[in-house]
């Protein structure tokens, strides 16, 4: 059985690629923006780097979305179709009880928790397991989503379809996102 990082690898670079690196671009852009005092030239240049790099990356993304938007417009099959993977997502979510917005809920009562004065050793301890239990259910309930073989096939259809259209509606989609893609390993 292939891994959601395989599966996502074996189609074209599209736009799903966007999704993956939202978190650490964001984390990027946090500390790229963060002043830094008494940071040497090669740091600084390194910083100034970031930051253009960082710019560079949020064009694209925009340029990007933009073909997207304009490619859905032009072909509503591919909204029909989008709309029937979210809806299968959406049942399979729900058939196993999966549901990240809970999962953030909970996770905010425990810190809640846990950085209260008074809150017992005992009860930080008993807390940290709970949310510890939780982490590893949310992680058990996305990879059995991302193990429907099916549920897969539909996403991995509109991505490749959704790319095949904006290619068509725009040569220069590929040519962005192979840059996207350079600028965001560049990073890592």
């Amino acid at each position: 059985m292939q891994n959601s990082k395989t599966r996502t690898q074996q189609q074209p670079n599209s736009v799903f690629n966007l999704m993956k690196y939202a978190l650490p671009l964001m984390l990027v852009t946090l500390f790229a923006f963060s002043p830094a005092s008494k940071a040497s030239d090669a740091a600084t240049d390194t910083i100034a780097s970031q930051k253009e790099v960082t710019h560079r990356i949020n064009a694209i993304q925009r340029d990007l979305t933009s073909i997207r938007q304009q490619t859905l417009q032009a072909h509503p099959e591919l909204v029909e179709q989008a709309k029937a993977f979210e809806a299968a997502y959406k049942e399979k979510a729900k058939e196993i009880g999966y549901n990240p917005d809970d999962f953030v809920s909970q996770a905010q009562e425990i810190q809640d928790k846990v950085r209260n004065a008074e809150t017992s050793e005992e009860e930080r301890e008993a807390l940290i397991k709970e949310f510890a239990a939780a982490k590893r259910q949310l992680a058990e309930q996305r990879e059995s989503i991302l193990a429907d073989e099916k549920l897969m096939a539909m996403q991995e259809k509109l991505q490749a379809d959704t790319f095949a259209a904006m290619k068509a509606s725009n040569p220069e989609t590929e040519n962005l996102i192979q840059e996207l893609n350079g600028l965001l390993e560049s990073l890592q």
